[in-house]
């Protein structure tokens, strides 16, 4: 709506603009970008529906119904050039890696502002061929598109994740804790539970193993106190004295809350976004230069999550973390919240805000009444403003948990963040590449009571009757083994992966 009223004012036609960026704000109402899910690009539709439908100077009501007619082929041939940006993309994180290694900061901040250049050009040079050609040649172009070489690339797209989840998980303490990965899949593939449900049952699963692992510890002190044993008490942490200001503080946070998104890319996602944000910190806080990139790399590791509600808590709880030298504890936390806070963020937005907002604004766009698309730009605001008391939140609440624990307790913290952490992973890679599966069949004859039919096999159903997502746990494994056991780099895992992609996507092996 907001793209067609502006689009509307540049070719002198805004009611024009409203009744088809109205018309496909409601089309859009079920969309939500989902773990960095590919939807149809309804805001490009907007701008070349409403373009194209003013330069044909036809009634209004005649020119909405061609507006409509090129916006939606415009929309659905965005989510492939959508998907090739942010493969694109993907070269970026790998140049954020390579500069890391050779201690280059300027590359890794140039790295991330290049990261946008895909996502501005797949609209930008799509956009100005489509209005210059106009509708035929656009709907045309849609439809010679080979289906292989869509499927190739949408396979792709939705399997490079899983070096992400790969990278991640040998940062984990996965061979120690497994068991709450298993707990975390098991509550997601069989139980069918939300990723908040998943983080409610997991944290209480740690609470529990926690309580009982500090009962078996005060009875194993008090039998050390019994022969004579030194016991250990920790008291509270003092706070590290810092040379971090506000202005540092300040700095971390409107890097975040503008850039966040500026190099997401299918393989680690906003991982670029999240590391640039926090060099401000960790420039200060780790003064010897092989320390301060050894940060750095900690933070190229995947990251997703909502980018209003979510990730500005996490990253405030992470500069506060960082703050005080743990690092452990600040890893542990971002991973375990990414997933939950995605899942209430998104649930926010898309489920409760979002659609009371779009009906009410559509429906006074559809009318002529401009005050529609303000009204989007208004959530638009509410979405942003809600960042900066966001950081504000997850940074006071960092530095109270350093503040308030001992040296052993935060170690015991570490450890159940890791748990906790491992536990949501354990659901939220399945919901992340749940669409990485099989479309192959195959027929066979059978006797059903004397009767010789042919019976169609899904081989994901099969599998699913094996184990749930077992396509995409398969490869998430692979990866880690990969990286972990097999020493390979990450470039070596990223070609495999985007070669399996597009050939099982291109031959119909992968949907």
């Amino acid at each position: 709506m907001v793209a067609g009223l502006f689009t509307g004012l540049i070719v002198g036609d805004v009611p024009l603009g409203l009744a088809i960026g109205g018309t496909l704000e409601l089309m859009s109402l079920g969309l939500w970008t989902y773990g960095g899910a590919t939807i149809p690009d309804y805001m490009t539709g907007a701008i070349v529906g409403t373009a194209v439908a003013a330069l044909s100077k036809q009634p209004l009501s005649v020119a909405i119904t061609q507006g409509i007619a090129v916006a939606v082929p415009v929309s659905l041939l965005m989510t492939q050039l959508d998907i090739l940006g942010r493969t694109i993309t993907t070269v970026f994180i790998h140049g954020a890696d390579h500069y890391a290694e050779t201690h280059n900061e300027r590359g890794i901040v140039w790295m991330h502002w290049l990261g946008q250049l895909p996502w501005g050009l797949s609209r930008a040079i799509p956009l100005f061929f489509a209005i210059w050609l106009g509708a035929g040649p656009i709907q045309n172009l849609v439809s010679v598109i080979p289906a292989w070489l869509t499927n190739g690339f949408t396979a792709m797209g939705h399997l490079l994740p899983a070096l992400g989840f790969g990278i991640l998980l040998t940062y984990l303490p996965l061979p120690k804790y497994w068991g709450f990965f298993i707990l975390g899949f098991v509550l997601f593939a069989y139980l069918k539970m939300p990723l908040i449900g998943i983080m409610l049952a997991v944290l209480a699963v740690v609470a529990i193993y926690n309580y009982l692992s500090s009962r078996i510890g005060q009875v194993e002190t008090a039998q050390a106190a019994a022969v004579g044993e030194e016991e250990l008490i920790t008291g509270p942490q003092p706070l590290e004295e810092t040379n971090v200001t506000r202005r540092d503080l300040v700095t971390a946070m409107l890097r975040h809350n503008f850039t966040l998104q500026l190099s997401w890319n299918y393989e680690r996602m906003q991982a670029l976004g999240f590391a640039y944000s926090i060099m401000p910190i960790l420039k200060k806080v780790y003064p010897d230069e092989d320390e301060y990139f050894a940060a750095v790399k900690r933070h190229l590791n995947f990251y997703n999550t909502n980018p209003f509600i979510g990730s500005p808590t996490i990253f405030g709880a992470a500069c506060a973390l960082e703050e005080q030298k743990q690092p452990e504890v600040a890893d542990s936390i971002k991973v375990a919240l990414m997933g939950p806070l995605a899942g209430i963020g998104d649930t926010v937005e898309a489920i409760l805000l979002k659609p009371i907002f779009a009906v009410f604004a559509a429906s006074m766009a559809l009318s002529g009444n401009w005050f529609g698309a303000v009204l989007m730009l208004i959530l638009g605001f509410i979405y942003f403003y809600v960042m900066f008391p966001g950081f504000w939140l997850g940074y006071n609440q960092g530095i109270n948990l350093v503040k308030t624990a001992g040296s052993r307790a935060l170690t015991t913290i570490t450890d159940l963040a890791s748990m906790f952490a491992l536990g949501v992973m354990g659901g939220f890679i399945p919901s992340i590449l749940a669409s990485v599966k099989t479309p192959l069949k195959f027929a066979r004859t059978v006797v059903i009571e004397g009767k010789t039919v042919e019976q169609v096999v899904e081989i994901q159903t099969f599998l699913d009757q094996l184990l749930p997502y077992l396509i995409p746990l398969t490869f998430v494994f692979l990866v880690y083994w990969l990286l972990r056991s097999r020493k390979w780099s990450i470039l070596q895992v990223l070609f495999l992966l985007v070669v399996i992609g597009i050939v099982c996507g291109a031959l119909g092996i992968l949907a």
